[in-house]
Order: C-alpha cells, then sequence, then structure tokens
C-alpha cells in the first residue's frame, strides 16, 4: 500500500509550522519534509492513509490562513511509482529486515508495527509512537520471535 501524499506551502515560516502542527494532530500523518523553496515560500510533505492526510491537509490548510499566507495546497491518493521513488515512499511489501529499521520513515515503522506479531503496543498507542519507541517494540518482538 502506497501512502496518501499530502502538500502544503505557504509564505513564510509562521504559516508552515502552525499548518504542520494542526496538520499532525488533526489524524494520524507522519509529517515527512519540511522545504524552504525561493522566495519564502515553505512547502510541507504530509504523508499517510488518503482519509487521514485529506483530513490533516484541511486542518493545517485552516491553520495556515488564519496567521499567514497559504500559497497552495494538495493531496495525491494513489502517487505514482516515481513520485513513490523520487519522494522517498514506501510501499508495504511484507516482510521488512530488521536490520534496516533505522533508515524507515515513522509511517512505515507503524504499519510494520501493525503488521508483527508479538508488538505488545495496538492501535493508537502504535499510532502515537515516536521512532524510537516503534523501534525498541519492533526489536522485542523480532527478538521474542528467534527465541520461541
Amino acid at each position: 500500500m502506497k501512502p496518501a501524499l499530502g502538500l502544503i506551502e505557504t509564505l513564510g515560516f509562521v504559516g508552515v509550522t502552525e499548518a504542520a502542527d494542526a496538520a499532525t494532530k488533526a489524524a494520524a500523518v507522519e509529517l515527512s519534509a519540511v522545504e524552504q523553496i525561493e522566495g519564502g515560500i515553505i512547502s510541507i510533505r504530509i504523508l499517510g492513509d488518503v482519509g487521514a492526510v485529506q483530513a490533516a491537509v484541511e486542518a493545517g490548510v485552516h491553520a495556515a490562513q488564519q496567521v499567514g499566507t497559504l500559497v497552495a495546497h494538495h493531496v495525491i491518493p494513489n502517487p505514482h511509482e516515481d513520485l513513490v521513488h523520487v519522494f522517498g515512499l514506501m510501499k508495504n511489501t511484507g516482510e521488512t529486515d530488521m536490520t534496516d529499521l533505522e533508515s524507515l520513515p515513522v509511517y512505515r515503522l507503524r504499519q510494520i508495527a501493525r503488521e508483527t506479531p508479538g508488538v505488545s503496543i495496538q492501535g493508537r498507542e502504535i499510532s502515537r509512537a515516536n521512532r524510537a519507541q516503534l523501534l525498541s517494540e519492533l526489536r522485542a518482538a523480532k527478538s521474542n520471535q528467534t527465541d520461541a
């Protein structure tokens, strides 16, 4: 499964900060990148399930408009393979080598945690877990599998 890609661009730092904060609080999404573009435009990329990304972008757009200048926003529900490659979006390819976990984005670690038997956190706990927590849980589950 490819995640949806949400984009929000604002003029200035305050608007994009407010947009990012509102977007990540509105839904279980990952803020995957912040990029400063010429002329004071700053862009954020949001990844997650389509509905979550749509809700996050909507909340982010509303928040940005309250404190700054919104330049553009867009949601791509099913990005083309070229975008998956260029933006570093991961597809759910089944089993993941546990040694490569460090290089994965948080949204992918959450997907793997949901698919991995023996992970002690579930549901919203996974959605709220940070990178360190997810890595710890996945390593513990893997260790328990190899010990059994």
